[in-house]
């Protein structure tokens, strides 16, 4: 676990504890001195203490409990002990307060009472609980977490729907508040009810809609470029725009981006400390979807139950392979269908961190969860040659094929990608026009050549697939799988003179309990026995028992 993500986990339970004490304050101090009734668990829970006198944190933690049970399956574990954590912090300071705020009861009435503190104002009180409880659990809501009860239901909705907390939660306690009347016979206590529902539901949704505000700039200067290589340094992105000075008829760069509200100030000195002359627009916007900001939830229709996959390739007989054994259930899609038509480097020291590197520079730069893979053959007699170097091992000298490797490995490269990559990614042509550098024939005749005279020709195809998905925004929280599959063989001693569309190694080899090259089986034979498939099947036997916890769906 990193340092990084420690602190993160940490910010989040240390504002969901105000958030909760808020919370708690709201019931206490301002609700139940006054008999007021409020939505959720806390509304049912306060019920049950005015008919029976059970405190209120009792039945909330007993509610909460069956709820929570539920959720753990749809909502992860990550959000359900966070939620834990907001509910038994919660049922502590409901206890607490209580206590500390609690008074002797007037004479000929034994026990104690909760005292009215702002005197008769039951309004004023009402509309004060409800500011308190609505921002605490802002407060949770923003850091991962709830304080349970319909919160629960809320979120289970809002991840799927594009329906706002407040709206869910109104729906929720309606018929809560209205069960009052059938409990005190009170009319008041009813449209008090539903004043602490109103206020407490737009106080939430005005708090979330603020966090989630976004302001755009267009910034005119100079020094342009140096200004958007500042933002993009911050961890945000900018985008140059070229335009035209009209009094002067010279060329000008614009830079424009869409960033948080709680960045404005530091983008607005940003600007200032490089350019101090620069002219700086900024609009409000106030809701942002895409990468970065909140994910479009708002389905395509017709493939609305199916989940979006991107394979890190262009290879038309590759992705129909991919669809063909995933099935109907997943869109799956290629590089071109998502604006990218680069050829991502192979760089690392093996197959596996080949593919994992691909998958995330898809993930990374364009958010959608990823396969990809790599395949190489390996060779007894040449120590697992050619391996990694399977692509261009036709390229390559005698000496570079028999010394050891001096690529990184996955883990090297870290968070980063390596500047060629990027570099790659910045050039960004819109259409493929770059012809496949892989020489097939130098590739097998340099394999058969080091393999002249080997009395050990076995070998084996090995494919590694990748897998790497998750919430786009939270790349603490993205799931990494890979998946090997290994087809055993031999190696022929002269490739197969018939044409073939496969790996280009099949030629030559001989899978174990055949006498003819693999791409001489056909498809059929092929489909059960391949590396490849045996790989994406256990892929999609994941995909299958993982929930999709991001929502970019088609």
């Amino acid at each position: 676990m990193s340092r990084q993500f420690l602190l993160h986990e940490l910010k989040d339970y240390a504002l969901i504890l105000v958030g909760v004490i808020l919370y708690a304050l709201g019931v206490t101090v301002f609700m139940l001195p006054y008999g007021l009734t409020s939505g959720g668990v806390s509304g049912i829970a306060t019920i049950v203490y005015y008919i029976t006198g059970i405190e209120v944190q009792v039945t909330f933690v007993v509610i909460n409990a069956i709820l929570l049970v539920v959720a753990v399956k749809t909502l992860g574990l990550r959000f359900c002990i966070k939620t834990i954590f907001a509910v038994a912090t919660l049922s502590f300071f409901l206890w607490l307060f209580q206590r500390v705020i609690e008074q002797p009861a007037p004479d000929g009435i034994e026990g104690t009472i909760l005292p009215k503190l702002i005197g008769d104002e039951a309004f004023m009180a009402a509309i004060l609980g409800s500011i308190f409880c609505g921002v605490g659990l802002a407060f949770c809501f923003e850091n991962n977490g709830s304080t349970g009860g319909t919160d629960i239901i809320a979120a289970i909705v809002h991840k799927y729907k594009p329906i706002s907390l407040g709206a869910v939660i109104r729906i929720c306690d309606i018929l809560i508040v209205s069960s009052c009347y059938f409990i005190f016979h009170d009319w008041y206590k009813v449209i008090y009810g539903f004043v602490i529902l109103f206020a407490y539901s737009v106080t939430l949704d005005y708090c979330i809609r603020r966090h989630h505000q976004s302001v755009q700039f267009l910034i005119f200067s100079r020094n342009s470029e140096a200004i958007a290589d500042a933002i993009i340094k911050s961890g945000h992105g900018a985008t140059m725009l070229t335009g035209e000075g009209w009094y002067t008829h010279t060329e000008r760069k614009i830079v424009t981006c869409i960033i948080s509200r709680s960045f404005e100030r530091f983008i607005l000195r940003l600007v200032k400390d490089i350019d101090p002359y620069a002219i700086i627009s900024m609009s409000d916007a106030s809701q942002v979807w895409g990468n970065g900001f909140d994910p479009i939830k708002l389905s395509s229709g017709k493939e609305k139950d199916k989940r979006l996959l991107v394979v890190a390739s262009n290879s038309e007989h590759k992705i129909s392979a991919v669809r063909a054994l995933l099935k109907d259930k997943y869109d799956v899609r290629s590089l071109a269908d998502i604006g990218c038509y680069i050829d991502i480097p192979e760089k690392t020291s093996s197959i596996k961190g080949n593919a994992l590197l691909k998958a995330r520079f898809v993930k990374r730069y364009y958010g959608f969860d990823c396969i990809a893979d790599d395949t190489a053959i390996e060779c007894e007699a040449l120590g697992g040659l050619p391996g990694v170097h399977s692509r261009n091992y036709g390229a390559m000298t005698k000496a570079e094929r028999t010394k050891t490797s001096t690529a990184p490995s996955y883990e090297e490269w870290g968070e980063t990608v390596s500047q060629e990559i990027l570099d790659i990614l910045r050039t960004h042509p819109h259409k493929v026009d770059k012809p496949d550098d892989r020489n097939d024939s130098a590739n097998i005749a340099t394999l058969l050549d080091d393999m002249e005279g080997a009395t050990d020709r076995r070998a084996r195809l090995h494919t590694v697939v990748a897998f790497i998905g998750g919430d786009f925004e939270d790349p603490y929280n993205w799931k990494t799988a890979t998946f090997e599959g290994i087809l055993e063989g031999t190696i022929a001693t002269q490739p197969s003179e018939s044409h073939h569309d496969g790996y280009f190694y099949d030629s030559i080899f001989i899978p174990n309990g055949f006498d003819k090259p693999l791409h001489e089986l056909g498809d059929d034979a092929k489909a059960l026995i391949s590396q490849r498939v045996v790989a994406i099947n256990k892929l999609k036997a994941y995909l299958d028992a993982t929930p999709d916890s991001d929502s970019r769906k088609s």
